[in-house]
């Protein structure tokens, strides 16, 4: 990944940070901070390039990218699983997930 797109993931993992430090919601909302789609990626990335770099779903999955290569034993994914189980009713779709999120290859359990 080049530095410029690894830059603006960081930029945009700091600016998420920031938004759920000072308690404000992310769930619908646009992000005003977005980051690249990487060109080349190392390891499995997203292959449905129609999902929207505003939402938290990008931003999730950038998370669980970088967790898959510093950790790829790491629990994030279960632990996002449990809070939608917990919580059936919030909207993955206002959170920019798309249909069938769960079979791209970064998602998969």
């Amino acid at each position: 990944m080049p530095d410029v797109a690894f830059a603006s993931w960081l930029h945009s993992i700091v600016y998420i940070r920031n938004v759920c430090a000072h308690h404000s919601r992310i769930w619908n909302r646009p992000l005003s901070i977005q980051p690249l789609f990487p060109r080349n990626a190392t390891y499995n990335w997203l292959t449905n390039r129609q999902v929207g770099i505003n939402r938290v779903y990008y931003v999730l999955s950038m998370i669980i990218y970088l967790l898959n290569i510093v950790n790829p034993h790491h629990t994030f994914k279960q632990k996002l699983n449990n809070l939608f189980e917990k919580y059936p009713n919030v909207d993955k779709r206002a959170m920019g997930f798309p249909d069938n999120w769960q079979n791209e290859s970064l998602w998969e359990r």
